[in-house]
């Protein structure tokens, strides 16, 4: 009896781990499409003009998403 509970614990942190990798894989491949989709906007409306206290905080919340991203899709398994 211990054996199956022991597989089936087994199986639910392998069923989970999948999930966590398909969730942070697709969380990555989302912000990188939405990056690379409004990447000429950003270029025009928001480098080539005066920079602002607006221009910052895009600038800030942008990026700071992306290496948010980064860092959660590339931490270690175990940590998860």
């Amino acid at each position: 009896m211990s054996q199956t509970t022991t597989d089936a614990a087994v199986v639910a942190v392998v069923e989970e781990y999948l999930l966590e990798s398909i969730i942070a894989a697709s969380m990555f491949a989302l912000t990188v499409y939405e990056y690379i989709i409004t990447l000429q906007r950003e270029v025009t409306w928001i480098w080539l003009r005066k920079w602002t206290l607006a221009t910052w905080i895009f600038l800030a919340n942008r990026y700071l998403t992306i290496a948010a991203v980064i860092i959660v899709v590339s931490r270690p398994t175990a940590q998860r």
